[in-house]
């Protein structure tokens, strides 16, 4: 073959024509689907066992606690527990925590053991002539990496690998130093680091909740390094279920704002974490980092708990009869609706006549954009869609209201095209230098549809936020919420004639 000439081989090109690639009917977990390939391995994926290790030493560490009785720990000891179990998952000789006060003056905050094979003096000795002085305060906390490592010779010609990790960004930074892991370990990359950053501090706030931290480790990865493997994933996902599953559903009051006719006009439904009865931030946000399948498995959850919770208390507070029941408000992610599993959640408990759709009020966050892709495909309009979406709620006598208005994305936009029967002025507006003006600018948009004009309810009101309840009924406002009405409860109740007249006072007083 002549130099001119080129292989046969190179000269054809494959033409494959149309072919076509599988494509799940409905939104399904990706990791359950039938593969008839395999995908490609994940850099994360020898990280799970050292994850599940850390977990359950820290487990194991807890049960010993607990059989102790001696729940009383201080700060350092829980640090010194936390930094053994990094030790002997590592596979590491000694690990410690350096904690920096001024300039140069860095001391030992906590510490592990050492393990029995090493000589105290002999490691110290290396640590303090051959490798803290060679670190470099910028190069640890460098934020292109989770951390740096040293590989260092004795005499006898054994290496020794010391690991850096930041723990705490200046001015009173932090390290974690980990000496002794093996030089060939698949441990040294930059996971690794994250991973640690993430137990040591997760671990400190919540020493006796594994799952929590482990949930933490889960979520900063995928912060960090944009996706995990499928079984991390997985993971995550039975993490967040078990999660939602603990949680429990209070009621806060929507007051109607007539003196002359005050009442409880209806109920939101909000999560509660039964440990402290404050809002589940961290359900929330590992739904808007994991996306769909957490958001609908969230809202689906919440839903049919919301409601059983709500007949339970109408129960109790004997107004079990149809004519005694006030609206309910119960949350949703703009993804959820999008999606058929909500649909048809939402249509069985309406045949299951368990509520009244009267009754029903979805309310849409604006604080999450609406999505842009379904099914893999980019939506050339995503709000018409969306618009399209809610008109199968619509036949089901549905209603909807828009949460958080004034703080989200594309809130007049959105406002416009939807037609809710309620808008929910966020909190942060009453903090603003022109708040009534934006309260009167919000009435005159949901009342330019005079057939069917959005009702406006101001959140958040209590006896801190600037402005009157005179004011707000002043300038138009009908509805409000807070903790002025009542705190989030378990109970539903009517309005009592103390509160009533309190409130009545607050409205007809113009001078606060």
């Amino acid at each position: 073959m002549s130099q001119q000439q080129e292989p046969e081989a190179i000269k054809k090109n494959i033409n494959l024509g149309k072919v076509k690639i599988r494509t799940a009917q409905q939104r399904e977990d990706i990791n359950h689907l039938q593969l008839q390939a395999c995908y490609l391995h994940n850099f994360l994926e020898p990280y799970e066992s050292f994850i599940s290790q850390l977990i359950a030493q820290l487990q194991d560490d807890n049960r010993i606690i607990d059989s102790a009785t001696n729940n009383s720990s201080t700060n350092a000891q829980i640090g010194n527990r936390i930094l053994e179990i990094v030790r002997k998952t590592s596979k590491a000789d000694f690990v410690f925590v350096l904690r920096n006060e001024t300039q140069d003056n860095w001391f030992v905050k906590s510490q592990s053991d050492l393990a029995d094979r090493i000589d105290e003096d002999v490691y110290i000795e290396i640590l303090k002539s051959n490798i803290l002085p060679n670190i470099w305060r910028q190069s640890v906390f460098n934020p292109a990496y989770h951390g740096v490592y040293q590989i260092y010779e004795d005499r006898n010609g054994d290496s020794h690998t010391f690991v850096f990790v930041p723990l705490i960004l200046p001015p009173k930074p932090e390290i974690m130093v980990v000496c002794g892991v093996q030089g060939d370990s698949y441990l040294l990359g930059d996971a690794y680091g994250r991973i640690l950053s993430t137990f040591y501090q997760a671990s400190q706030i919540l020493p006796f909740e594994p799952d929590l931290v482990e949930a933490a480790i889960i979520d900063d990865l995928k912060k960090d390094f944009g996706f995990v493997s499928a079984s991390l994933y997985e993971r995550r996902f039975q993490l967040f279920c078990g999660r939602l599953q603990r949680m429990v559903v209070y009621f806060e009051p929507v007051l109607h704002l007539d003196p002359e006719d005050l009442f409880i006009s209806g109920w939101e439904a909000l999560a509660r974490n039964p440990d402290n009865l404050r809002a589940p931030s961290d359900l929330f946000q590992a739904a808007q980092t994991w996306g769909p399948q957490f958001t609908i498995e969230l809202d689906q959850y919440f839903l049919r708990v919301a409601i059983q919770t709500y007949l339970q208390a109408r129960k109790k507070s004997k107004q079990a009869r149809a004519d005694d029941a006030k609206p309910l408000s119960v949350n949703v992610y703009p993804d959820s609706l999008m999606g058929r599993a909500y649909f048809e959640t939402v249509r069985q408990i309406l045949q299951s006549q368990v509520i009244q759709p009267r009754n029903l009020i979805l309310e849409i966050s604006e604080k999450v954009e609406l999505p842009v892709f379904q099914d893999g495909i980019r939506l050339e309009s995503p709000i018409n869609f969306f618009k399209k979406k809610l008109l199968e709620y619509v036949k089901l006598k549905i209603r909807f209201a828009i949460d958080d208005f004034g703080v989200g994305h594309a809130s007049v936009s959105r406002l416009a095209g939807l037609n809710p029967c309620h808008v929910k002025i966020d909190r942060e507006i009453l903090h603003h230098e022109h708040s009534d003006v934006i309260i009167r600018f919000v009435h005159e948009l949901v009342g330019a549809n005079n057939l069917n004009p959005s009702n406006v309810i101001v959140e958040g009101v209590d006896e801190t936020v600037p402005i009157s309840l005179s004011r707000l009924k002043e300038i138009g406002v009908s509805y409000i919420q807070g903790y002025i009405v009542g705190k989030p409860s378990p109970e539903i109740y009517r309005l009592s004639q103390k509160k009533a007249n309190f409130l009545k006072k607050l409205i007809l007083d113009k001078t606060i």
